[in-house]
């Protein structure tokens, strides 16, 4: 029933704020994009954004690999999906924790979100803006496979500023081929000691990447 009434007045957030699927902020508690201790220890520190995540990450049983401990994965990009996410796919299935998922799940819905070694947003190169990123021509953009066979493209577009073109902010975006969806990226660039992290936004659907 918690979980429920909790669902309900993020719902009821959503309404307020709209539901935009852009590059929404995320309020991650610290301004400085470092942090010094492991992923793991930096997503337990925000229970805010994090909770259900580290849930599912230990439910999974890859608190290892988020904490740097595989050799062969010193450092890991997390496309990291935020507890609301999860908390919105726990009411759809009439279920009340991540207890109730299967390790399995778990583990192929985590390892969906994760990529080997750091890829930071200054990685990730321009979308050609003569094309779509779906297009067969689209030559720009990062070509990247999680450790869950997820195809995805990270890619870059500039924006105008007081009528100069490509003055102004740029944006960071993801696509996956294996969805066929865009994902919405929130705040990209989270820097603990092993890896990077790149939040999704609040309305990022579980399993649409």
């Amino acid at each position: 029933m918690k979980t429920r009434l909790i669902y309900i007045g993020f719902c009821v957030l959503l309404c307020l704020i709209g539901c935009d699927t852009k590059q929404n902020w995320i309020d991650t508690g610290i301004s400085s994009p470092y942090h010094d201790c492991s992923m793991m220890d930096y997503l337990r520190g925000d229970k805010y954004n994090w909770e259900l995540t580290v849930e599912m990450i230990e439910r999974a049983e890859l608190t290892d690999l988020f904490e740097g401990e595989v050799d062969t994965l010193p450092e890991i990009t997390f496309f990291a999906i935020p507890s609301y996410s999860i908390l919105r796919y726990l009411w759809d299935n009439n279920l009340e924790s991540v207890a109730e998922l299967t390790p399995e799940f778990c583990r192929e819905t985590v390892l969906s979100h994760v990529v080997k070694g750091k890829f930071l947003k200054a990685d990730i190169a321009y979308r050609n803006s003569k094309y779509q990123i779906t297009d067969p021509l689209q030559d720009g953009g990062t070509a990247l496979v999680t450790l869950g066979g997820r195809q995805l493209k990270a890619y870059v577009d500039k924006s105008d500023y007081g009528g100069v073109p490509d003055a102004g902010a740029e944006t960071m975006f993801l696509y996956s081929f294996s969805a066929y969806t865009q994902v919405p990226l929130a705040s990209p660039d989270i820097q603990p000691l092993n890896g990077v992290v790149h939040a999704l936004n609040y309305n990022f659907v579980l399993g649409r990447i």
